[in-house]
């Protein structure tokens, strides 16, 4: 699964199941509302990936897609994105939380109860 930020310019690096350098053809469909995304991109090669650049426009958070690239023989690629501005970091200790700014938990309090 790769995670990418709700806007501006992504890159992808992929092992495809055929390396071709050119025009590729990228489908990302939100598992929501099965709204397709087509764009054309130029890959490279970088080291043993497929790389390419990527603009889908802005996207929805804490949103899953599904992405797949294909050449002109057919789809090469296919994946499943997840979308979120949230700081992921795992050697931090930085992990996507789905209650990040929303839930906040209360402390003032003793735990002490009466017994009537």
């Amino acid at each position: 699964m790769k995670l990418i930020q709700t806007n501006g310019n992504k890159t992808f690096n992929i092992i495809p199941r055929e390396f071709t350098v050119g025009t590729l053809d990228i489908k990302l469909t939100s598992e929501s509302t099965n709204t397709p995304i087509n764009v054309n991109s130029t890959s490279t090669i970088n080291g043993n990936y497929l790389q390419f650049d990527a603009v889908f426009g802005t996207l929805t958070e804490g949103q899953f897609y599904n992405l797949e690239v294909s050449n002109d023989t057919g789809i090469i690629y296919k994946d499943k994105v997840f979308c979120t501005d949230q700081t992921i970091n795992q050697t931090n200790n930085n992990y996507y939380s789905i209650n990040k700014n929303e839930y906040t938990s209360e402390d003032s309090y003793d735990n002490e109860y009466i017994i009537i």
